[in-house]
C-alpha cells in the first residue's frame, strides 16, 4: 500500500523579519517518529507529522506554507497564548486594590492577552536541538497594560517517538500580575488536507463546564455537564456533538477538570480514516474546546497549507489552561503570579494508531 508523501515545511519560506526581530522555522524530530515545525513568531506549532496505519504519515495540525501567509492569517493558529489566554471581561480587573485597564480586542473584552499578547511576538530562540526547542519572551506592562513584567520560557520537546510535550515557566519580575497560558494548535487527525474534522470521535473527561453569556464571558457558575449538550464523557463524533448545539454555534467552551495539578489525560480523539489517536494531557485546571465552526474559507484569513482554505470545522482545538476571566471571578482558581514564586505548566500530545 502506498500513501501520498507529506512534504515538510521549508524553513527558507519562513526566513524574515517582523518588527525588527528575526523570524525562522525550527524543526524537531527524525524520520519514523514525530516531526514538528515551530515558528518563533508566536512560538507557534505549524506542522506535526505523525504515523498512521500501514506506514502512512499524516500532518495533523493546520497552518501555513510561508511567513507572509501566516502574518495575513489567523493570529491564534498554532500559537502559544499569553499572558492571559481566553477572555477578561471588559478588559479590566482589580489586583491588590488597584484597577487595571487593558486594551480591548474582542468587543469590550480582552482576548488572549490583547493586541500585545504572545501570539503577536517574536520569541528569542535560546536553544535548539533535534528534539528540543527553547523560546523566551518577556511581557512588559508598558506594552500590554497588565500589571508588572513577566518573563516566559516555552520548551517544545519530544520525550518519546510518539509524544510532543510543551512546558512553560513564568516569573513575575517586579510586582504581582495575572497569567493564563495555553497552546492553540488546530488539529485534524485525518491530515491537514482533510476537508473537516466532523468524523473525529471525541471524549472530554471533565464533569463540569463554565456557562457563558452572549460575549463568551463566564457567568461565574461551574456547572455539571450531566444532562447537557456539553457532556462528552462517553464520547461522540464531532458531528454528533455539534448536532446537539444551537444551529451554527459550535463549541468554544471551557471544561473544568478534577482540580488536580498533576499531569493527567484530559481528552482523547480518534480519526477513523487515518486511525490516528491523540490523547491530550495537561496539569491545568481546565480545557477549552473550540470547534472552529465559524471558519468560512475567506481569504487571506482562512488560507492554509497546500493552497487550501479552511472552512467550518476544518480543525479543532483542545487547550489545557486556567479558567477564563479568573481575575474577576472570586470563585475560580486564582490566576495571580507574584515575584519569587515561579509558575510552571505542561501539555502533552500523545499519539498512537488504532485499527
Amino acid at each position: 500500500m502506498t500513501h501520498p508523501f507529506t512534504p515538510l515545511l521549508d524553513p527558507a519560506h519562513w526566513a524574515g523579519e517582523f518588527n525588527g526581530h528575526t523570524v525562522g522555522l525550527y524543526r524537531l524530530g527524525a524520520p519514523g517518529g514525530l516531526q514538528a515545525a515551530i515558528c518563533n513568531h508566536g512560538a507557534r506549532l505549524l506542522q506535526l507529522v505523525v504515523p498512521g496505519r500501514h506506514g502512512a504519515r499524516h500532518d495533523v495540525v493546520l497552518g501555513y506554507d510561508n511567513l507572509t501567509q501566516m502574518l495575513q492569517g489567523m493570529p491564534s493558529m498554532g500559537a502559544f497564548i499569553g499572558r492571559f489566554a481566553n477572555r477578561i471581561a471588559q478588559a479590566r480587573f482589580t489586583l491588590d486594590g488597584l484597577v487595571w485597564q487593558m486594551q480591548a480586542n474582542d468587543g469590550p473584552h480582552c482576548l488572549h492577552g490583547g493586541p500585545a499578547g504572545s501570539r503577536h511576538q517574536v520569541f528569542e530562540v535560546q536553544d535548539h536541538t533535534h528534539d528540543r526547542l527553547v523560546l523566551a519572551w518577556t511581557f512588559r506592562s508598558a506594552q500590554d497594560g497588565f500589571p508588572g513584567d513577566v518573563a516566559l520560557r516555552v520548551t517544545y520537546a519530544l520525550p518519546s517517538p510518539t509524544t510532543l510535550a510543551l512546558e512553560w515557566e513564568a516569573q513575575a519580575l517586579d510586582q504581582a500580575s495575572v497569567v493564563n497560558f495555553t497552546a492553540h494548535p488546530f488539529f485534524n487527525l485525518e491530515g491537514a488536507q482533510a476537508p473537516h474534522a466532523r468524523d473525529h470521535h471525541l471524549t472530554i473527561h471533565a464533569a463540569h463546564y463554565l456557562p457563558v453569556d452572549g460575549h463568551k464571558i463566564p457567568t461565574g457558575e461551574i456547572a455539571p455537564v450531566e444532562s447537557t449538550p456539553m457532556d462528552l464523557r462517553a464520547g461522540l463524533t464531532m458531528a454528533q456533538a455539534l448536532a446537539r448545539m444551537p444551529e451554527g454555534k459550535g463549541f468554544d467552551h471551557c471544561y473544568v477538570d478534577s482540580g488536580s495539578s498533576a499531569l493527567r489525560p484530559m481528552a482523547r480523539v480518534h480519526a477513523p480514516g487515518s486511525g490516528v489517536v491523540m490523547q491530550v494531557c495537561g496539569d491545568a485546571p481546565a480545557l477549552q474546546f473550540f470547534s472552529a465552526s465559524g471558519f468560512d474559507g475567506s481569504l487571506p484569513r482562512h488560507a492554509g497549507k497546500g493552497g487550501r482554505t479552511y472552512g467550518p470545522e476544518a480543525g479543532f482545538c483542545l487547550e489545557p489552561q486556567g479558567l477564563p476571566d479568573a481575575p474577576n471571578q472570586p470563585g475560580f482558581p486564582s490566576a495571580q503570579i507574584r515575584p519569587g514564586a515561579p509558575q510552571r505548566g505542561r501539555i502533552e500530545y500523545r499519539f498512537s494508531v488504532e485499527d
